[in-house]
């Protein structure tokens, strides 16, 4: 009995070892796979994000009454957005020429931005409602404010979108705002040789806050 306990102690610590090591062997594959931890593998589409999102608050004395992030849909974000879908999803070479040309054709028609939003009083976080208090337009910086043609809330939020927006939280509300590509008055594209910018504006009774992009 006693000599069995001696051969225990001493073969215990050399059966952990082997394990140990056939553990390491089995579990080597998994490490391989810790590319980078940039999401998006040292691809172009984390410079996008940053060139074409801004942020905004509102504040009243010391509170805060907004705080708002968008991201411009511009057409040069739709190519990054596009490549780095394409990247994720290992489309062929078909699909993702299609997928260019529909975000080429998308960003024509339209002055798309992601919108992120947090108020204080939920009950306020309604942009999309047409009672809201809140205001949203679009413009060149030429004193024509456009107002929106759609402001959809995004209800499901899923891994896809804080893939690509990552600034999104539990605690902020998501919306896609959409606006015409041409200017009413002016029958053309608002984005054009002439604008120095354009400036999406968030305005109500609790204060304005503007977002430009140049």
């Amino acid at each position: 009995m006693k000599l069995l306990k001696i051969f225990s102690i001493k073969i215990f610590p050399v059966i952990i070892v082997i394990f140990l090591c056939l553990g390491c062997r089995v579990f080597e594959p998994i490490e391989r796979i810790k590319v980078s931890y940039n999401p998006y593998n040292g691809g172009q589409y984390n410079a996008a994000l940053k060139d074409w999102s801004r942020e905004a608050r509102i504040y009243r004395g010391l509170d805060v009454e907004l705080i708002a992030a968008a991201t411009f849909k511009s057409s040069k974000f739709r190519d990054a957005y596009s490549n780095e879908y394409a990247r994720a999803y290992k489309l062929t070479d078909s699909e993702k020429t299609k997928l260019l040309k529909d975000q080429k054709n998308a960003a024509l028609a339209y002055n798309d931005f992601m919108l992120v939003a947090y108020v204080p009083d939920k009950k306020l976080n309604d942009f999309n409602k047409k009672d809201s208090i809140w205001k949203i337009y679009l413009t060149t910086g030429k004193g024509e404010l456009i107002n929106p043609l759609e402001i959809r809330k995004i209800k499901k939020v899923d891994v896809v979108t804080t893939h690509f927006f990552p600034y999104i939280t539990p605690w902020k509300s998501v919306y896609m705002v959409r606006f015409s590509a041409t200017s009413p008055a002016a029958g053309k594209s608002m984005i054009d040789g002439g604008a120095e910018n354009i400036k999406l504006i968030i305005t109500s009774v609790l204060g304005s806050a503007e977002m430009i992009w140049e």
